[in-house]
């Protein structure tokens, strides 16, 4: 019987269906990776190294939150090998411990509605981490599986056995409408999934060939040399979007303490635009110490691809938006700005980062994504809980 998805944008436009956000207690054990995968303290380079806590150990710790036990026992050993191929990460963190290795797998045919202008039906994320476990077709409708969005109303004509909604916009899941939610929002329910954006455009700039793997923002970061540093610019503004205040603001009070350079439309004072796509932002990104990462709209887990953009350019992010970001990026990898009584108190801050290299050296050694409460790079465990619901 074909699945009534049809009134699934609505109920997400009204703004009808705002679940609480989720308020279970916070896992007071899990208190940063590095622990576990014996991060020297000091050691060059910010690296791991081998004379943690075993990993046995790990697997207790991380079970007890949201790291998955398989996850923290693969990147424990990882971590601590020698010989690190980042391939066989990527095959792990998107395909599972069986990395692909399935014999027969069921049929499953794919119709995704409503997504952005440049959204590739044929190859994409969900399509990469299905496709260990489902013989994949991608069909226009009259499918098993229907993946729907929010930029318009193709939805209302699916014919389908199953809904899932996607969205990575600030906007509440309908968790009535479809079987299945997938989103920012940290919802306490099973119908929901939260998974932030910056994990689907992590695959996006392993697709487009601005970063080598999907899992780089999980490697620990190189930092540049002394040299290096002074040689790149202050800090980098790209942005389009001109309807948020708090951002726009914040550039201009920096900007007049020490220059900033606007890249893109909105505020540009270099008389030049950088190009659309990650490839061209993650190298312009490249030439400066700092980036901005302000996000669109503060609101508890909107958390975009904005900060992951600036780490795979190797700045020090300059963040406002979630006030849990901590959760997902660890602290001491970037600079929240919300964290500061006043914007001047966090200028002082950024500038104060920017005239000591030592300091700077340690924000740029810190792996963001390690050592942190939630973990979401694990994208198989999407895969495992959207076939558990079909």
């Amino acid at each position: 019987m074909a699945r009534d998805i049809s009134g699934v944008c609505g109920a997400v436009k009204d703004g009808s269906r705002r679940p609480a956000a989720r308020q279970g207690p916070k896992n007071p054990l899990v208190t940063g990776w590095r622990q576990f995968y014996g991060v020297a303290a000091g050691a060059s380079g910010g690296g791991m190294v081998p004379g943690g806590r075993s990993w046995q150990a790990a697997r207790a710790r991380a079970s007890a939150g949201m790291i998955d036990p398989r996850t923290s026992d693969f990147l424990a050993e990882y971590l601590a090998s020698a010989n690190k191929d980042p391939a066989v990460l990527d095959r792990f963190l998107l395909h599972g411990p069986e990395r692909g290795g399935r014999g027969a797998r069921p049929r499953l045919k794919i119709a995704f509605f409503d997504f952005w202008p440049e959204f590739n039906p044929s190859a994409n994320f969900f399509v990469d981490i299905l496709s260990s476990r489902f013989d994949v077709s991608v069909v226009d409708n009259d499918c098993d599986l229907a993946i729907v969005s929010v930029f318009g109303t193709r939805h209302r004509e699916a014919r389908t056995a199953r809904g899932l909604f996607f969205t990575g916009e600030n906007v509440r899941p309908p968790l009535d409408g479809v079987d299945m939610s997938v989103s920012f929002d940290r919802i306490d329910d099973p119908r929901h999934y939260r998974l932030p954006l910056y994990v689907m455009h992590a695959w996006d700039h392993m697709r487009e060939g601005a970063t080598p793997h999907f899992c780089h923002p999980v490697l620990p970061p190189v930092p540049p040399t002394r040299e290096e540093a002074a040689k790149r610019k202050f800090c980098a503004f790209l942005y389009k979007n001109p309807n948020c205040a708090r951002r726009n603001d914040f550039f201009q009070m920096l900007c007049a303490r020490r220059h900033v350079e606007s890249v893109g439309w909105l505020l540009n004072n270099t008389g030049s635009v950088v190009k659309m796509g990650w490839m061209p932002k993650i190298r312009v990104f490249s030439r400066y110490r700092f980036a901005f990462a302000f996000e669109n709209a503060s609101y508890p887990g909107y958390l975009t691809e904005k900060i992951l953009d600036g780490f795979q350019a190797g700045v020090v992010p300059l963040y406002w938006g979630d006030p849990g970001v901590l959760r997902d990026v660890a602290a001491g990898s970037f600079i929240d700005v919300s964290r500061y009584s006043s914007d001047e108190e966090a200028i002082d801050a950024i500038l104060a980062v920017d005239d000591d290299y030592d300091t700077y050296r340690r924000y740029r050694s810190t792996p963001p994504f390690l050592g942190t409460e939630d973990f979401y790079f694990d994208a198989f465990r999407l895969a495992e809980w959207i076939e558990s619901r079909l």
